[in-house]
C-alpha cells in the first residue's frame, strides 16, 4: 500500500501543479485586482461552506471507506445514495438562504449566493461520484478528476481577463464562469462513474436502507460541518463585525484576509490532495488488519517537509510575494499572510492524523475535539477582529489549529497504541532549525529574491534527506516492492 502510495502521490502533485497554481495566481488572482467588491465575493463563499454538509450528510466520506472496504455494494448503494443527495441538496439551499436572510444580507448578496451555492450542490456531487470511483481503486482516473474544474475555469476566464473585456469584468462574471466549469465537471464525474454500474440506473427511495445509510454517514457529516465553520466562519466574522458602511473597514479587512489567504489556500490543495488519496488507503488496510503505522509516518513525513519548508520560505519572503501578486498591496497584507504560514504546519498535521481517525470511525471523539476548536476559534476571534481586524482573525487561526491539530495527534496516539518516537522529534526540530537558517542565510545573499525562494525549497529538501526526515533508501524499497 506504500508503494502504491507513493506512485498515486507523485502524480497526483504533478498534474495539480501544472493547473492549479495557474488557476489560482493565473485566474482568481486577477479577478481579485480588477473587480473592487472581491472581499463581498470571499465573505459570501465562505459562508457558502458553512452548511454545506447539509448537502451531503458526510455520505462522501462515509462512501469512500465503504466503497474501499466493501467494493460489492457500490451497485446497490450508488442509485439510492444518488437520490437522496437531490432531497439534501433542496435542504442546503433552504437552511442557507435563510440563515443569509437572518444575517441581514440584501437582495444582491443573496443572488450572488444563489449561484454560489448551487456551485456548492456541482462540487459536492462531483466528490460524491470520485469517491466512488477512488473507492474502486481507480486512484489515477480520480486524480484527473481533481483538477477538472480547474482547468474548465481556466478555458473560460482566459478569454474574458485578457481579452477586450477585460474593463468591463465583474463579479458576476466569474461566480457564472463556476457554475458552468463546476455543473460540467459533475456531470462528466457522473458518466465516468456510471460506466462502473452493472446494468441500468433507476433511482430509488428505499426508506430502510436510506435510513441506514444516514444512520453512518450523519456522524462524518458532523466532522466536515465542525470543520467548515473552525476553518470558514474568519472570513464571515470579519465581513459582520467590522461592517461599516462609511468607513469601509469591514471590506478594507476582508480583503487584507482574502489576499494573504489565498496563499494558504494554494498550498492547502496539497493538503487535501493528501487527505483524499489517504482515506480509502487507509480504510482497506485497517479492514485488513494492516499495520498503518509506516503508511502514517510515510505521509506525515512527507508532509512535514512540505509544509515547514514552504511556511518558513513564505515568512522570509512574504514582503516580497504579496506586491508581486496585488496591485493594491498594503504591508498588512504580508504580516497576515506570515501568521497564516506559522498555522500551516498544523493544518498538514490534521489533514494526515484525521483522515487515519475518519478511516477508523473516531468520529465521536474528533467531533468533540471540533467543537471545542469552534468555541475557542469564535470567542477569540470575536475579541481579536474587534481589535487587531485581520491580523487578529490570524491569530484566533493560529490558536485554533493548533489546538486542534494537538488534540488529533493525543487521540490518535492513544487509539493505535503509537510510540513516542524521541528520535524522530528531534529530527523533526532539526530539520526545522536548518530550513529556518536556509531561509535566513538566503535571503542576506545579493541574489534575486525568487532565486533564493527557490533555492531554499532545494536546499530544505536536501535538508530533510541529510536528517534523514524523508528516508530515501525506505522510498525507494517500497516502490521496486509489487504492490500488494
Amino acid at each position: 500500500m506504500n508503494r502504491e502510495f507513493l506512485l498515486n502521490l507523485v502524480f497526483l502533485i504533478l498534474i495539480n501543479l501544472i493547473i492549479k497554481p495557474f488557476y489560482v495566481f493565473g485566474i482568481d488572482l486577477k479577478v481579485q485586482n480588477v473587480v473592487e467588491n472581491y472581499s463581498l465575493y470571499f465573505a459570501l463563499l465562505n459562508f457558502s461552506y458553512i452548511f454545506q454538509i447539509f448537502s451531503d450528510l458526510g455520505i462522501q466520506q462515509y462512501n469512500n471507506r465503504n466503497i474501499a472496504q466493501h467494493d460489492y455494494l457500490f451497485d446497490k448503494y450508488f442509485p439510492h445514495i444518488l437520490g437522496l443527495k437531490g432531497g439534501l441538496s433542496l435542504v442546503f439551499l433552504f437552511l442557507s438562504l435563510s440563515t443569509a436572510l437572518i444575517l441581514g444580507y440584501g437582495w444582491k448578496e443573496l443572488y450572488l449566493l444563489l449561484f454560489l451555492l448551487l456551485n456548492q450542490i456541482f462540487i459536492t456531487f462531483t466528490f460524491f461520484f470520485r469517491s466512488n470511483i477512488s473507492g474502486l481503486q481507480y486512484y489515477r482516473l480520480d486524480s484527473i478528476l481533481s483538477i477538472l474544474d480547474k482547468l474548465l475555469m481556466m478555458l473560460i476566464c482566459i478569454p474574458l481577463l485578457w481579452g477586450p473585456w477585460v474593463a468591463f469584468f465583474q463579479i458576476e462574471w466569474f461566480i457564472y464562469a463556476q457554475t458552468a466549469a463546476f455543473g460540467l465537471t459533475a456531470f462528466i464525474s457522473f458518466a465516468l462513474t456510471r460506466r462502473y454500474l452493472k446494468g441500468k440506473l433507476v433511482l430509488y427511495w428505499n426508506k430502510p436502507l436510506l435510513r441506514a445509510i444516514l444512520k453512518q454517514s450523519i456522524p462524518f457529516s458532523l466532522v466536515v460541518l465542525l470543520m467548515n465553520i473552525y476553518t470558514r466562519i474568519d472570513a464571515v466574522m470579519i465581513e459582520r463585525l467590522l461592517y461599516d458602511p462609511v468607513t469601509n473597514k469591514g471590506i478594507q479587512e476582508g480583503n487584507i484576509y482574502a489576499a494573504a489567504y489565498r496563499l494558504l489556500d494554494a498550498i492547502n490543495m496539497i493538503c487535501f490532495l493528501f487527505a483524499g488519496l489517504l482515506l480509502p488507503m487507509f480504510a482497506r488496510m485497517l479492514k485488513n488488519k494492516e499495520d498503518v503505522q509506516p503508511l502514517l509516518k510515510l505521509s506525515s513525513s512527507i508532509m512535514l517537509v512540505i509544509t515547514v519548508s514552504f511556511s518558513i520560505a513564505v515568512c522570509f519572503y512574504a514582503q516580497e510575494i504579496m506586491p508581486l501578486l496585488y496591485v493594491n498591496y498594503s504591508p498588512s497584507m504580508s504580516e497576515v499572510l506570515i501568521l497564516l504560514m506559522i498555522g500551516f504546519n498544523s493544518i498538514g498535521m490534521i489533514h494526515i492524523v484525521g483522515t487515519l481517525l475518519t478511516a477508523n470511525g473516531n468520529l465521536m471523539s474528533m467531533n468533540i475535539v471540533f467543537v471545542v476548536g469552534i468555541v475557542i476559534n469564535m470567542c477569540s476571534n470575536y475579541f481579536l477582529i474587534l481589535e487587531y481586524g485581520a491580523w487578529g482573525a490570524a491569530i484566533s487561526t493560529i490558536i485554533t489549529q493548533s489546538f486542534v491539530a494537538l488534540a488529533e495527534l493525543e487521540l490518535a496516539r492513544r487509539t493505535f497504541n503509537l510510540s513516542t518516537n524521541i528520535l524522530f522529534l528531534g529530527q523533526i526540530l532539526l530539520f526545522v532549525i536548518g530550513v529556518g537558517l536556509i531561509n535566513w542565510g538566503l535571503q542576506r545573499m545579493v541574489i534575486p529574491w525568487f532565486c533564493g525562494f527557490v533555492l531554499a525549497g532545494i536546499c530544505s529538501v536536501g535538508w530533510a534527506l541529510i536528517t534523514k526526515i524523508i528516508d530515501v533508501r525506505g522510498i525507494l524499497r517500497v516502490i521496486k516492492t509489487k504492490a500488494a
